[in-house]
């Protein structure tokens, strides 16, 4: 009100936040007119992500924005591969699955996605074959613009991971009966799934499962399990427990010792209390309303959660920077004061929430 000139903006700011915007990046994939052009437009990705890091964009959204990123480029690859191969044979819809699936991905991530179809009688080798070249075709596409594959091969163009919907349906009901190693393996990548593409509506039959698990007990402790698999890095003193030899000694694993361990809490509440919603905080939110964890708990694990990821994309936007390979393995000596107390406060958080669901599921920490 008062005139006060507060900054300048000069045209070549201007053409910067064009040039890296992720409503510019997007709009590009879905008007690439050729494969080519997709991959070579998607591969803009990790300067944007820099671009919205430098701008202290919320880093939980910034994780939305990568997977909405990624669902476009799937979007537009699956477009060209209908061009390329024609209608598929049956409806069909792309899951994506995992931290694509909660719409949670970082600089560092990889492919985790599954196909499922509606057979409507036809046989597995009367559609299995077209659905093969497509979702390779996909997959390939993905990697060249900059995704890796997934090296547990959890990816549509395995055989296993297309099937019917009647497939899919046997196949959440007999992990949660039995979880066994390739249900154990699968638990926090499949249970978490989102339809990217297609006509086919599959959430909902594998929603309803999702909702009746909390019913089993067996599969619930097994949930619980997963979440209290491992321990944030501190150690007795709170002293970081970093990487003791390879290519990571002396770091500590800031996605698997704290951000993967609330993902997992925060499946375990959500579907203890019969919800189907996907991403992280949502579900700490949902299940603190209905009451499946105490409310300052789920406060306190959402703003960990919210730190860990600050620490985790400004690590791998310096990295980008530096032109090194990009991980999630941050050096403590290089963190300031703040930010060292700040990390331990959140690793602190998640051991009283492992501890605390382990004794309200009778689940022995290990």
């Amino acid at each position: 009100p008062e005139g006060r000139v507060t900054g300048v903006v000069t045209d070549t700011d201007l053409m910067g936040i064009g040039r890296h915007s992720p409503f510019t990046l997007k709009s590009s994939i879905e008007r690439a007119a050729t494969r080519e052009d997709v991959i070579e437009t998607a591969r803009g990705l990790p300067d944007t992500v820099a671009s919205l890091v430098d701008s202290s964009v919320d880093p939980v959204d910034i994780g939305h924005v990568v997977g909405l990123t990624i669902d476009a480029l799937t979007r537009r690859l699956i477009a060209l591969a209908i061009e390329k191969y024609g209608e598929p044979p049956v409806p069909w819809a792309w899951l994506a699955l995992g931290s694509a699936a909660r719409q949670e991905q970082a600089l560092h991530t990889d492919q985790d996605h599954a196909l499922a179809y509606e057979s409507g009688g036809r046989t597995v080798e009367e559609i299995d074959p077209y659905f093969a070249e497509f979702t390779e075709f996909v997959t390939a596409g993905l990697e060249a613009s900059g995704i890796p594959r997934c090296e547990g091969d959890v990816m549509a163009s395995n055989s296993e991971l297309r099937k019917s919907v009647e497939g899919w349906v046997e196949a959440f009901h007999s992990w949660m009966v039995e979880p066994g190693r390739i249900g154990s393996m699968l638990l926090s990548i499949v249970f978490d799934y989102r339809r990217v593409d297609g006509p086919l509506d599959i959430e909902l039959a594998l929603d309803a499962e999702i909702r009746s698990a909390r019913q089993n007990v067996q599969f619930m402790h097994h949930l619980a399990r997963r979440a209290l698999d491992h321990k944030p890095p501190t150690g007795f003193f709170r002293d970081f427990v970093v990487e003791g030899k390879g290519d990571h000694a002396g770091r500590l694993d800031i996605k698997h010792g704290g951000i993967t361990i609330i993902g997992n809490l925060a499946r375990t509440h959500s579907i203890g209390a019969g919800l189907s919603e996907k991403r992280t905080i949502p579900r700490l939110r949902a299940a603190a309303v209905a009451g499946a964890l105490d409310a300052e708990e789920a406060m306190k694990l959402e703003e960990a959660f919210t730190f860990l990821w600050e620490v985790r994309l400004e690590h791998q936007a310096a990295q980008l920077r530096a032109g090194v390979q990009v991980d999630d393995f941050v050096d403590p000596a290089t963190l300031g004061p703040v930010t060292r107390r700040g990390l331990k406060e959140a690793f602190r958080i998640i051991a009283q929430a492992q501890k605390s669901l382990g004794l309200e599921l009778g689940v022995r920490l290990r």
